[in-house]
This record gives structure tokens, sequence and C-alpha cells, in this order.
């Protein structure tokens, strides 16, 4: 993850408390802001680091993200109502692994379910989507609060006029009266039931895409997983993390007090000393390794290193295949020392 400094280009203002923002990428950089859909920035705020996902498509050539402010949230509230165009902003190149695997020549059906800020990966995914698969089916189930709560509905009516045959949004709102009930209240296991049983075929689905509140993203995966779609083929991402990132660590009464860590990054091997204590990445960051992060609780990719050399134990995540664990991959930041030795590599990854 590499850090440069952009002009912003553009403001949007979405609704009364969301911005999309662009940014004018130099051309020099194009190549190393490259994007999947659904793939995250991160903005460095005088050390405060946050997430925001891209909401374009890599065809677009355009760099955007969607905010929208939250409670005791500094940096979104200063990115809604102080941030203005011509500033520079500090800003990581493109992250992370949700989405879903392109498939222009086969004909299938896709299902995403949002809530909120939820909206902005998966728009970046559908608009992809719609212009490289002709044959392809795409439900969209959108739950705000009002009408007036929906992020980028412009955008959302723009891709239904333009893909008639593709693209199926359907929008839910949980303070706001509407003739069909149906579309009123949230987005759980009820509601999936009742849109299973009248807007789609459960038997048609092959992938399906679930982003918003935990609660949220917890409860509709478990539906679609129970409905019979392979978990392999249900996508989440989560925004939050629910509980302090160090009760997600494993409890390891066996480790090492210090462990001597050889870590190699962009292309230059250093030594640290990991403290039990600490995460591994606060370990690195004490010794003076810029190692990419961002969440620092399992829920993001930034992290993500090759174990070269010893062992750890890996708490709770949300992003690492069994295919990622076996290829030696682990997330820095949810890692235990089991040996007193190791060495990890964030080139090859």
């Amino acid at each position: 993850m590499d850090f440069h400094k952009l002009q912003v280009k553009t403001i949007k203002k979405l609704t009364t408390n969301s911005v999309e923002i662009t940014f004018d990428i130099p051309e020099e950089l194009i190549p190393a802001y490259h994007f999947k859909s659904g793939q995250y920035i991160t903005l460095d705020m005088d050390g405060a680091r946050r997430d925001y996902s891209l909401c374009t498509s890599p065809l677009d050539k355009k760099w955007s993200i969607g905010i929208k402010a939250v409670s005791n949230g500094f940096v979104s509230h200063f990115l809604n109502s102080e941030l203005k165009e011509g500033d520079f902003l500090r800003v990581s190149t493109p992250n992370g692994r949700f989405g879903i695997p392109s498939k222009p020549n086969e004909k299938r059906t896709l299902l995403a379910f949002a809530a909120g800020s939820g909206i902005t990966p998966i728009l970046s995914i559908i608009r992809y989507t719609l212009q490289t698969e002709e044959w392809v089916n795409f439900y969209l189930f959108y739950s705000n609060k009002t009408p007036k709560d929906v992020m980028f509905l412009e955008e959302i009516e723009k891709l239904r006029d333009e893909y008639p045959k593709n693209f199926f949004p359907h929008l839910f709102y949980t303070q706001h009266k509407l003739e069909d009930w149906l579309f009123e209240g949230r987005l759980n296991a009820h509601k999936f039931e009742l849109i299973l049983n009248q807007l789609v075929d459960i038997n048609e689905v092959d992938e399906a895409m679930v982003c918003g509140p935990n609660e949220m993203i917890q409860e509709i995966s478990n539906e679609i997983l129970k409905a019979g779609i392979p978990k392999k083929h249900i996508h989440f991402e989560l925004f939050t993390i629910d509980s302090n990132p160090l009760d997600i660590l494993p409890e390891e009464l066996d480790s090492p007090d210090e462990v001597q860590v050889m870590v190699e990054l962009d292309g230059e091997v250093s030594e640290a000393i990991w403290n039990r204590e600490k995460n591994l990445i606060d370990s690195l960051l004490d010794a003076g390794i810029d190692a990419p992060y961002s969440c620092k609780g399992g829920i993001c990719s930034s992290c993500m290193c090759k174990l070269e050399e010893g062992e750890v134990v890996l708490g709770e995540n949300f992003i690492l295949t069994d295919s990622d664990i076996e290829e030696g991959m682990i997330l820095a930041c949810i890692s235990r020392p089991k040996t007193d030795k190791i060495k990890i590599n964030f080139d090859d990854v």
C-alpha cells in the first residue's frame, strides 16, 4: 500500500449527510491507482486512517468514493463539511478483496443486498458488471430510512434506464410509507424470505453480495447460505469492528514474550522485536517500519502478508480464505506468535 497526495477534483452532495469525492490522478500515477470493482482506498488524516470504497467502474477512468457522515466520526464529518475542491488528501493505492469474478461470456444471475453507505462498493461492482456482461441479471435490494437518504439514487436510476433488461433495483425504506408494504422495513431474514417468494428465483442465483451494518450482513448472509447458495459464492464487506480489536486476538498462553521478526517490505528487509502484548502491526510501526495497515481488526486486507518462517495463531477474521491460509497468508493485526522467530513478506501477496 503506497500513499500519495491527491487533489480533490470535485465534491458532489448526495444526501444531507453524504458526499461523493472525486480525485484527480496525475498521469504518471494512473497505473498505480488501477483498481478492481469493489476495492477501497485508505485516507490518512494525520495518522487516522479510514477506508472508503471506490464507487466507480474501472472502465470509467474516474476515481470516486462515497462517504457518509457517522456519529462521532470526525474524519467523515470533515470530509462532508469542511473539505473543499482543490484540497489535497493523502490517499493510498487501491486495496481490498471484496468483489466477484468477471464472467463476460456467461449467462448468470447476481444478487446484491445493501444498506446506507454499503451501496458504495456494490455500485462499483454493478456498474462494471453491466458494462462487461451482456447476459447478466443483476438484482439490487437497497435499504435506507427515506428516499432522501438514498446515496447515488440518480446513478441507480440511470443504470436502470440504461440496462432495463439486466439491472433490477428494488429500494426499501424503514421510515417511509409505500403502497406496497413489501418494500417497507429493514432487510432481514423475514424480508429475505418475501424477496425469494416474490422477486427472484434463488435456483437461478450464481453469486450474492452483502454490504451494510454488521447485523444485516450476518443475518442476510446466513439466509442466503440456508437458501442453497454455496459459501464461496457469498461475498460481504464489513465497514466497522463490533468489538475492541484486541478482543479478537487469539489467546496463546505459551507464546514467547518477545519475537524476532524479519520483514520484507517494498524490496527491503528489516528486523523488529514483537512484544506479545501488542499486535504485530503496532510492533512494526514502533520499530519504524512503515507496514501497511488500516482497520487493525481483521476486516480489511491492508496488512495481509506471507508467513515464510515460524508460526503464528490467527484470530477471528473475515478476509482470509482456506486457500489463503494454506499458502501461508496471515493478517498481521490479528496474529499471536507461537515461535520466537518469524519471517514475513508483505511483497509476496
